[in-house]
């Protein structure tokens, strides 16, 4: 299996708005799917859910009204602190007790309202939720490569000086990168977008092969300006790191074929990268990835 260190970074940024929220039940997007595949069944459980919590909310109180009565009997002190507690703790039970129906009905209110509430944050993160899902199911496909293979989610880069790319006149101060693999034949730069079909074909929305070109740009950049890599030097000269664009689509895909880019269904995904040769020893992969994770 492949070697994979960082977290997806729509998993932090979903788990960040939840907690902003108050909502801290989750702790996966298959927590989050199981949430509302049994939303409609965890509301018509919320009746009996709570009414066999505050039942036993009672009989905690029976028995701690037990204990104080045992403890109040052993000598004067014991009586005098025991037996506040003792009236206190038979006070609460007569109060839950007369008013069961009452405070019932308002704690099922009230979490039938939080359950709502859940529901609604949920659906106004889908485009979060959507995007940690897609890179959840890359990084799953990714780790069945073998244990040679690296992957580092969530890499970023920021430059100073900027690096310069002159053909687009643009000057690229930082990179992010969804899943960064490095491997015996190079590094792949991997951008997932979980997109549908109208996603695709919204003029809106930025372009995702220009973002893995310009990062794959920069990255290239970085790596090949650096001496200390950990490569094992050749007679020919220097080794270059080739760096690949990988864009996985775990929805809908594009038709349309673009340069520099690679386009692919998570079922591609593999496959396209096991096709190269390889052109780094073992040790040399672990140096490169040593580096990487080093400066991410």
């Amino acid at each position: 299996m492949a070697v994979v260190v960082g977290k997806i970074q729509t998993l932090k940024k979903l788990k960040d708005s939840l907690e902003k929220k108050g909502i801290q039940r989750f702790n996966s997007v298959s927590d989050i799917n199981s949430f509302l595949e049994n939303y409609e069944h965890e509301k018509r459980n919320i009746p009996k859910n709570e009414k066999e919590k505050l039942s036993n909310q009672i009989q905690a109180l029976e028995e701690s009204i037990k204990l104080a009565k045992k403890k109040s009997e052993l000598n004067l002190l014991y009586k005098i602190y025991y037996g506040i507690k003792f009236r206190w703790f038979s006070y609460r039970k007569a109060s839950l007790e007369n008013n069961f129906e009452k405070i019932l009905s308002k704690r099922c209110k009230k979490s039938t309202q939080e359950l709502a509430y859940i529901r609604e944050t949920i659906e106004e993160l889908y485009t979060l939720i959507s995007g940690a899902i897609g890179e959840n199911a890359v990084v799953n496909e990714l780790k069945k490569l073998p244990d040679s293979f690296y992957v580092i989610n969530d890499f970023s880069l920021t430059f100073n000086p900027p690096i310069y790319n002159k053909k687009e006149n643009d000057k690229i101060f930082s990179i992010q990168i969804d899943h960064l693999l490095i491997c015996r034949s190079g590094v792949f730069a991997i951008e997932t977008k979980n997109w549908s079909s109208q996603s695709i074909q919204n003029l809106d929305l930025r372009s995702p092969v220009d973002q893995i070109k310009r990062t794959g740009y920069a990255l290239f950049v970085k790596m090949n300006s650096e001496s200390n890599l950990g490569l094992a030097d050749h007679h020919w000269g220097n080794k270059k790191v080739p760096v690949r664009n990988i864009l996985a689509m775990t929805n809908e895909m594009p038709k349309e074929e673009f340069k520099y880019v690679k386009i692919l269904s998570l079922n591609d995904l593999n496959g396209y990268i096991e096709y190269f040769e390889p052109i780094f020893s073992a040790s040399e992969v672990e140096n490169i990835f040593q580096h990487l994770n080093g400066i991410n």
